[in-house]
Parts: structure tokens; sequence; C-alpha cells
């Protein structure tokens, strides 16, 4: 199986793209607008990854990721906050573990591609 994802942004345009982008490469893709949504999504779907824009509605992505490491069922997924901020203007409210990546948007793709790699197996081939 292909991995299943979370993708989290209040920007339509953005969800779009990039939903259209990771479904063509196969990848089950499940896009909620806000932080909050992302939390329950999480708990309720467990996906394989989680990508998510560090700034929106209700609760920002990091709080979100906060609240889902709370969770034993969803303390262990990979996220990739991205943003539209540099790094170092978020790095004091992201977290710094072997399972987080930050992306710059405009999302660079083939970057968002070795981050994948790097968080899942086999590069999201998911068994």
């Amino acid at each position: 199986m292909i991995a299943q994802i979370l993708l989290a942004d209040d920007n339509p345009d953005i969800t779009s793209v990039l939903d259209s982008y990771l479904s063509g490469k196969g990848h089950r893709v499940i896009v909620v607008d806000d932080g909050f949504q992302l939390s329950q999504k999480a708990a309720e779907h467990r996906p394989h990854l989680i990508i998510t824009d560090v700034q929106m509605p209700s609760a920002y992505g990091s709080s979100a990721y906060q609240v889902l490491q709370k969770d034993a069922g969803t303390k262990n997924i990979p996220v990739i906050f991205m943003s539209g901020h540099a790094h170092d203007k978020l790095a004091p409210i992201l977290p710094k573990t072997p399972r987080t990546r930050f992306i710059q948007k405009p999302i660079d793709f083939g970057r968002l591609d070795v981050m994948i790699a790097e968080l899942l197996p086999l590069g999201g081939y998911c068994p």
C-alpha cells in the first residue's frame, strides 16, 4: 500500500496542488483545513505521515502536534511542517525530533519527495 497522508492547510489552492501531486504519486490523501480537524482526523485515521501548515485557524499545526504527542496512537506519526515563513523565524515553536521536518512554501516537490523518503519506510510504500 502507498502511504496514507493527512494534509492540513487553510489555503485551498495549496491543498489542491499538494493533494493532486501526492495522489498522482499513488498516496491516499486526507485533506483538512485547520489544526482542530488535524488532531481529530489523525486520531481517527492514523495516517503514515502528516503534512501541515504551521499557522492555521483554530489551532496551529505546531499546537496540534503537541496534542498528537499526548496520544499513544498518534505520537509516532512523522510530520512535515510547512510555512511561507523562514525556518529560523519559526524554530522556537517547531519540534526538533527525528520524525519531523520543515519545508518552506512555495513547496519544492523534489525536496518534499526527499523528506517523504526519509520519514517513511521504503520512501512511502507502507506494507
